[in-house]
């Protein structure tokens, strides 16, 4: 299936998905130069990831998809994720620290989220993503351009040097309002907490929703000098290293 025909069968309007065509494009570009078990599709089950997912399943039904686990989602996105699994006909894969809350208040101290979030995000996401991500040459990502100043110099594709893999970003240059319309006329589910004001979800303890006039991720770490987990940049919270009570950071990435 050429592109064009891909496109066409993902959606009829394309006057209002002015970038669906490169979305498409990339990731059938992808699927010719790699080998499919070699391509994995990442998700949180956010707007522009199940976007993602419908176009990725139209290209090729193969293509593995994970989430990441922290064992503090919202039990809405977890509703989510089961509903995706019968409404695809897939199973995602479910990547986890083995570090438990209880192991982790052991060794952190309570609350690692509120004391030290960039080591809980390390602990928690990162480094069950590098792990995983070593089996692999392709990780797709649903993250965009207008998402946080981080993102704003993402390219659609490129190499990704903390997990040693092609890093490949198709809706990059989506906006928020094409993400939700391709939701709408689609009519693919979505989280339901996007409907009480949380346009951005991560951890239970790191979330709020926002007011009127907010940037969509000002409930990410609210009133912490943080934007990102650490997935898509290496930054201070992006080090792939745990420390145990006792020891001292090195500084090493």
């Amino acid at each position: 299936m050429d592109v064009s025909n891909i496109q066409n069968n993902t959606i009829s309007d394309n006057n209002n998905f002015p970038y669906l065509y490169e979305s498409v494009s990339v990731i059938q570009k992808i699927t010719q130069q790699f080998q499919i078990e070699k391509i994995i599709m990442g998700t949180g089950f956010g707007a522009p990831g199940i976007v993602l997912i419908d176009i990725l399943r139209k290209i090729n039904s193969n293509i593995k998809i994970f989430y990441i686990d922290t064992d503090l989602l919202f039990q809405e996105t977890y509703d989510l994720k089961d509903k995706l699994e019968e409404y695809y006909n897939i199973k995602f894969i479910r990547l986890s620290t083995n570090v438990s809350i209880g192991e982790q208040k052991e060794l952190h101290g309570d609350k690692l989220w509120k004391t030290d979030p960039n080591l809980c995000c390390n602990i928690r996401k990162v480094i069950p993503l590098k792990n995983a991500l070593k089996d692999f040459d392709v990780w797709i990502t649903g993250i965009r351009k207008f998402q946080t100043q981080m993102r704003k110099n993402s390219k659609i594709i490129d190499y990704d040097e903390l997990y040693n893999v092609t890093k490949v970003n198709p809706l990059i240059n989506w906006t928020h309002d094409q993400v939700w319309e391709y939701i709408r006329i689609k009519n693919i589910p979505y989280n339901k907490l996007h409907d009480k004001g949380y346009p951005s979800l991560g951890c239970t303890h790191c979330t709020t929703s926002i007011k009127k006039g907010e940037n969509h991720r000002a409930g990410r770490w609210r009133n912490k000098n943080k934007t990102e987990c650490g997935l898509h940049f290496g930054y201070k919270n992006g080090k792939v290293q745990v420390l145990r009570n006792g020891e001292k950071d090195n500084g090493s990435k």
